[in-house]
């Protein structure tokens, strides 16, 4: 069996989701986010070093931090990141150039 370090993110994002759903938290650690931050960046990775930046991977990039940041319970204002985050990841999709899924 060949483990990339895509698949060992991805299975470390299954972990983390498993981790949630039967209810284990951290002090103010949104697991979810957490495990939606490793999934994006097990899709980074299969792009790294990037033959060519296009606009789309820059958005995934920045889902990618919206994601860690909303992992670690930081807020702005009284806007939830998680949506954000999700949100720039659907966007990166919609972009030509950048297969994310």
């Amino acid at each position: 069996m060949n483990l990339t370090l895509s698949t060992l993110l991805t299975i470390a994002a299954l972990i983390v989701f498993l981790v949630a759903a039967i209810g284990w938290a951290y002090k103010k650690t949104d697991l979810i986010a957490a495990g939606l931050a490793l999934f994006v960046l097990s899709i980074l990775v299969t792009y790294l070093p990037p033959s060519q930046v296009s606009i789309g991977l820059i958005i995934l990039f920045a889902a990618f931090v919206v994601l860690v940041v909303a992992a670690i319970g930081w807020r702005f204002r009284k806007i939830n990141l998680l949506p954000i985050g999700l949100a720039l990841w659907m966007l990166s999709a919609l972009l030509p150039g950048l297969q994310v899924g």
